[in-house]
């Protein structure tokens, strides 16, 4: 009887070995800390199911990088690029930056251009749109438009654009 797919062996060179625990000990980002702890833990022969349960992720997660080491060995590990549209670059100068926080701190700014001043800063900040909708309180398509149109006006995006028709005669 068979007990599903035969997980991948994994064998490693010293080369490789000496490359992934210097990872495990934290010498790159997070991710690969992590990826690189599964891979040793994996080339130790221990099956995926104890290898997840001991860094708390899926055995599915454990099969994906076993099997991304042994197809493109150190390369495997690394991120991929995302699927999708690249967003725009944020970068600010100092005099923008002042006058965004200002916008964003002074009492008597309308409350719909300091939302959008500190959507700007924060992504500036290297928020992905994601996180500063969710700290903001706003949705990610708010936070696309608004940085959106900074990158194309810087400041004056931020103000409503003229309504289509005619003006209230109110």
């Amino acid at each position: 009887m068979s007990r599903g797919p035969r997980a991948v062996e994994v064998v490693l060179s010293d080369e490789e070995r000496a490359e992934l625990l210097r990872w495990a000990g934290g010498a790159v980002a997070p991710r690969l800390v992590e990826r690189a702890r599964i891979v040793l833990a994996c080339a130790d022969g221990k099956p995926n199911t104890r290898v997840a349960a001991e860094f708390q992720v899926t055995a599915d997660t454990v099969r994906k990088w076993r099997s991304r080491f042994a197809a493109r060995r150190m390369a495997g590990l690394a991120d991929e690029p995302r699927p999708g549209r690249r967003k725009s670059e944020l970068v600010l100068s100092d005099d923008e930056r002042a006058q965004l926080t200002r916008l964003a701190r002074r009492a008597k700014t309308a409350q719909f251009l300091a939302l959008r001043a500190r959507i700007v800063l924060r992504c500036a900040e290297g928020g992905t749109n994601k996180q500063v909708a969710a700290e903001l309180g706003v949705s990610e398509q708010s936070v696309n438009r608004w940085r959106a149109r900074f990158v194309k006006r810087r400041l004056d995006g931020l103000v409503d654009e003229p309504r289509p028709g005619r003006p209230p005669s109110i």
